[in-house]
């Protein structure tokens, strides 16, 4: 799918174009129309929706056939610092997809002695988890404190669930390495 190839389309039976896919992607960006629109594709009338669907099936299988079997060039040159430098408070997240896309999470690392000590002062209610981005273990706790306190049980075991997180967990809820 080339970009000079133009395109038809039609809302509620009145048809317009042909437009080349770039402009068809302003006029989504712009709100002027919508994935209802119909795209005459293939000699036949389909959604927008189903037409972006098929184009970018076709880019990956086209980078899928393109992408090399050896790595040629190193991620970092050498004498470049390492992007885990520990003394950088900006921990940056990269993975490297089979298409060869570039996907970055930033975002400042957590550290680990807070942690410990937000799991061992109020750990019972999941702060530590809250403060690691872990949104459900820190509402699962939150919620076992609750429940065993209204059972009677205190919240003993929620505090020892928070005590064993202190000791094994390493990362937080995104895949990076607390300091």
């Amino acid at each position: 799918m080339s970009d000079s190839q133009e395109y038809q389309l039609r809302w509620r039976g009145r048809q317009s174009g042909p437009y080349p896919v770039s402009e068809i992607n302003r006029m989504l960006d712009d709100h002027e129309i919508g994935m209802g629109h119909e795209i005459l594709y293939q000699d036949k009338w389909i959604t927008l929706e189903e037409f972006l669907a098929a184009l970018q099936k076709a880019a990956a299988t086209a980078t899928q056939r393109q992408k090399p079997a050896v790595a040629t060039m190193p991620l970092a040159p050498l004498g470049v610092p390492s992007l885990r430098d520990k003394s950088s408070s900006l921990r940056i997240k990269v993975s490297v997809t089979p298409t060869a896309e570039v996907v970055v999470s930033g975002g400042r690392a957590r550290h680990r002695l807070l942690f410990a000590f937000l799991a061992l002062f109020a750990g019972y209610v999941g702060a530590h988890n809250f403060y690691a981005r872990q949104w459900l273990t820190g509402l699962l706790q939150l919620l076992l404190s609750v429940a065993t306190f209204l059972m009677g049980f205190g919240i003993i075991a929620s505090w020892l669930w928070a005590m064993v997180e202190a000791l094994l967990v390493r990362t937080d809820g995104q895949g990076v390495e607390m300091i």
